[in-house]
């Protein structure tokens, strides 16, 4: 019988101790820092011939990557043309498949229909799509608020409702179990003598 519970204390402990154990890929560091800066303005735009997707740099620059539906490969050498938002001009090419277009003024926050006219070799179409401006950074909530409310959202979960909790929880009633039987072996022994 003794034997029989060593092997078993053993079997429990070996079962612990490799759960504790390093592995790879996990860090057990501090938590990472969540970034809740919010996003530079984007405009989004596809068709059948061309995707168009635009950001609003600070300063009023607004980039435009312009590649083809069929290929996702960058449209060289296209002649872009956006209105809306302030915007009436046409965007220089900057490098293949990006364009750039300097705003006089910085669209305040807000929805703001922009209207893109692309001409690439005998391609042509008309995209439309709105440009989404946030809100200032702290407008209407407390500092921190923003940050705050991100972090909650990714939290990491307790340790114990893992893997590892599971196999604590299968030991601890391994061990229960394992104290019943023995404590029953030991009436039936001596009930015998």
């Amino acid at each position: 019988m003794n034997r029989f519970l060593i092997f078993a204390l053993a079997l429990l402990l070996g079962l612990c101790t490799e759960a504790v154990r390093a592995h790879g890929g996990e860090d057990h560091g501090p938590p990472a820092v969540v970034n809740a800066r919010p996003l530079l303005p984007r405009v989004t735009a596809h068709s059948e011939l061309f995707e168009l997707v635009g950001v609003l740099e600070p300063g009023g620059r607004l980039l435009l990557w312009l590649d083809a539906t069929p290929t996702n490969a960058p449209v060289e050498g296209a002649v872009v043309e956006v209105e809306g938002a302030g915007a009436n001009g046409k965007a220089a090419e900057v490098s293949p498949g990006v364009y750039e277009l300097k705003l006089a003024q910085v669209p305040a926050a807000g929805s703001h229909p922009l209207t893109f006219t692309v001409q690439a070799g005998s391609d042509m179409d008309l995209l439309g799509a709105p440009l989404v401006v946030a809100r200032a950074e702290g407008a209407g909530q407390g500092a921190g608020q923003g940050a705050a409310a991100v972090a909650s959202e990714t939290s990491p979960r307790a340790a114990w409702g893992g893997p590892l909790g599971w196999m604590a929880l299968g030991a601890a009633g391994m061990a229960v179990a394992m104290a019943g039987m023995s404590a029953l072996r030991r009436r039936a022994s001596a009930a015998r003598r």
